[in-house]
């Protein structure tokens, strides 16, 4: 499958683009349309922090598919405490063959409203994009899920498996009990499925108005935290010893930033790649090629390292995010901590990772401990059914886009998912700019064009998924 996406990929490359122009993005119904903003508007209307939970939204996607018509038998809300409330709907099928489950998360990562130029918890519509915390991650996927579900029930439409929708908590958070975690362990029956797609963890890729390909994520780094603890005698700053701890640390710090784990390239990884210069071209595509030919080339290392996207997929990153120390401006310090939160490839040892450290660090007098521990997720192999049917439905939409197998720099519920042995895929028909990543940061926001599109990408992708 991955050769025949190379040979694709190197014609499409020597033909070039087509003079005609391209034809119009297929749309849904304007009432499904509607009901995706409503939905949409709602949850980011609903603070899903993880100080605030996640059950008044969970109750109102309930409340929905009740008024749809779904039977309670069907329903389900539940979770691990009152405030993280999990979703699970069913659209039953007509056979015995294993269900389909399509999954995003309902929580949201904390919005400051000074930091914004718009409220973060209203749905705002401005300059083509809709903003608001969860527009991008992911209450957009959530409300696309839902209005396609109810929009195939009311068309009648009888899958050939159960279509299975699950939206869970604490994904950003984490908890005493993470949502698919929780649910996997307490309530399988109503989520065992022979495929997971999750649009959490894939979408389609655009620069500057030109969509390069649409993902299908088979890997993703694993999340692992890290800190970096000093300790000293403290005392009078007015005589001060030494050897100061927040200085100790800040060398550390130094010597850490300054290390780049090996690169080390996977099958999934050289198909990005491979991808990534075919699009682009220029030098970046000249560096990208020689790091395909050789993963050892530092030169070719050196040149990636300032495009971030590219950067985060050669190798295992580990920057430091959070530093304190001291406790008095005119003491002297009796402790200095800083956090390191690594984004590890997926067959990167623990131990080694920790060795790297002591040995980067080249001092003892820093003691390095692990906060979490990162946890196995194995990458999953292609499954040329699966991969035909994405490729095709991508093909209807937006003609000549690419499907390309990408590994997620971040992380996602997916760990679970694969850990649980579930065939797992992140697959979203939502594009997004890669110089316009908001997610997590100010001013979130998706495009009114792309969420749409989404939306009927979406729909069409769960009847050919749930159809056979």
């Amino acid at each position: 499958m991955l050769r025949a996406f190379l040979a694709a990929l190197t014609l499409t490359a020597a033909l070039g683009t087509a003079a005609a122009p391209a034809p119009a993005t297929p749309r849904s119904p304007p009432e499904s349309e509607r009901l995706a903003h409503d939905i949409l508007a709602e949850l980011v209307g609903i603070d899903t922090t993880h100080a605030r939970g996640d059950a008044k939204a969970a109750e109102a996607l309930i409340a929905r598919f009740r008024a749809a018509g779904f039977p309670d038998a069907d329903l389900f809300i539940g979770g691990p405490k009152p405030d993280k409330m999990n979703v699970v709907v069913r659209l039953r099928g007509t056979t015995k063959a294993p269900a389909v489950l399509f999954n995003a998360h309902l929580d949201v990562v904390e919005a400051t409203r000074d930091t914004w130029t718009v409220d973060p918890f209203t749905l705002t519509e401005k300059d083509g994009y809709y903003w608001g915390r969860g527009t991008l991650d992911v209450k957009n996927e959530v409300a696309i899920f839902s209005a396609n579900l109810i929009r195939l029930r009311r068309e009648g439409w009888k899958p050939a498996r159960d279509v299975i929708l699950a939206f869970n908590v604490d994904e950003e958070a984490g908890g005493d009990a993470p949502g698919v975690e929780w649910l996997l362990k307490e309530q399988r029956p109503r989520v065992e499925a022979g495929l997971v797609i999750n649009a959490d963890a894939g979408h389609g890729q655009s620069r500057a108005g030109v969509r390069l390909w649409n993902a299908m994520q088979t890997s993703e780094k694993v999340y692992a935290t890290y800190s970096l603890t000093t300790h000293g005698r403290g005392g009078h700053s007015s005589v001060p010893w030494p050897d100061n701890p927040i200085a100790r640390l800040a060398q550390a710090i130094v010597r850490l930033n300054a290390y780049e784990f090996p690169v080390r390239l996977s099958e999934t990884t050289r198909g990005y790649l491979a991808a990534y210069a075919g699009r682009v071209g220029g030098e970046e595509a000249d560096a990208i090629r020689a790091i395909l030919a050789n993963p050892a080339d530092p030169e070719a290392a050196k040149r990636l390292r300032g495009a971030r996207v590219l950067n985060a997929q050669l190798h295992s990153t580990c920057p430091v995010t959070v530093v304190a120390g001291g406790q008095s401006e005119s003491a002297l310090p009796i402790k200095a901590q800083a956090t390191i939160q690594c984004r590890l490839l997926p067959d990167e040892k623990p131990e080694e990772v920790l060795a790297t450290f002591r040995r980067v660090i080249a001092d003892p007098g820093v003691e390095i401990g692990v906060e979490f521990a990162p946890l196995a997720s194995p990458p999953a192999r292609l499954d040329p059914a699966v991969t035909e049917v994405v490729e095709r439905v991508t093909r209807e939409m937006w003609p000549g886009v690419p499907v390309v197998p990408v590994m997620s720099a971040g992380a996602s519920d997916n760990v679970f998912w694969r850990g649980a042995g579930l065939k797992t895929y992140g697959v979203s028909g939502t594009f997004v700019d890669e110089n316009d990543l908001r997610a997590h940061g100010n001013d979130e926001r998706v495009s009114i064009a792309a969420f749409y599109e989404s939306l009927e990408f979406s729909y069409r992708l769960m009847r050919a998924l749930a159809g056979r």
